[in-house]
């Protein structure tokens, strides 16, 4: 059991963090007046309605914002890149601060500045869970993950492959788990209003508790699965190659 969970680790601690996608959105929703903190869509239209209705300060509060995800990606890619840093650890801790100073900020500011800590969190969490076992794929909002689900599972029952199937179980548990995340976001935030943000720090330790579990040395396999498990990792890594030329 414990080698099966070892094997689909990847998988199995994006769809935990994806839920934790899920919570951030909500969360920042429900508490800022209808602002989405985990993408730049909705911040960039909402900064050029200001900047036609003359709003200039609405307009640097938001191109602070769209500065603040921006750099939160860079340094991902740098740390991920140039440092030996556990980033799928680090990301965690980023993910609790986030939620806790936005929590702590005083009511009365902007909703748009109240979101800063998370446009931050969110945007480094995609910088390290944008993909698991081949297949990219956001851990922050959903609308790819539903297309890709969409389109595997159409592909599967024209063709019947089964990696199509699994494409298809992959993506359809990535869009569940964001969903699930924002009904927890959202009974969080109707219970305990701001300091709802500190539920959010329970799927942040069971992913902890993942990488725990799944670093516990397991028996070797025979030959046969030690064989198999290789192949199944040059075909995870070619289907990563092909989903980054698209």
């Amino acid at each position: 059991m414990r080698r099966i969970f070892q094997k689909e680790l990847d998988m199995i601690l994006h769809w935990n963090l994806t839920l934790v996608g899920g919570f951030l959105g909500t969360y920042a929703i429900l508490l800022h007046a209808g602002n989405f903190g985990s993408a730049q869509t909705g911040n960039v239209m909402e900064m050029a309605a200001a900047l036609t209705g003359k709003n200039f300060a609405e307009v640097g509060i938001r191109f602070l914002a769209f500065l603040i995800f921006g750099s939160a990606i860079v340094i991902s890619y740098l740390l991920t890149n140039f440092t030996k840093l556990d980033m799928r650890k680090l990301v965690l801790w980023v993910d609790a601060a986030g939620l806790t100073v936005t929590a702590m900020i005083p009511e009365g500011m902007s909703a748009v500045v109240s979101l800063y800590p998370i446009f931050f969190c969110s945007a480094f969490q995609w910088g390290s869970y944008s993909g698991a076992s081949g297949y990219n794929s956001a851990s922050i909002f959903t609308t790819n993950n539903f297309k890709q689900s969409l389109l595997a599972w159409t592909q599967f029952v024209l063709t019947k492959d089964p990696e199509f199937r699994r494409k298809g179980i992959m993506y359809t548990m990535t869009v569940l788990s964001f969903f699930v995340g924002a009904c927890i976001g959202c009974v969080s935030v109707y219970t305990y209003g701001a300091y709802g943000a500190f539920i959010g720090f329970v799927p942040l330790i069971v992913a902890r508790l993942f990488m725990y579990i799944g670093k516990i040395p397991v028996e070797n396999g025979t030959p046969e699965e030690t064989e198999e498990e290789a192949k199944e990792a040059l075909e995870e890594a070619n289907l990563l190659e092909n989903d980054q030329k698209l």
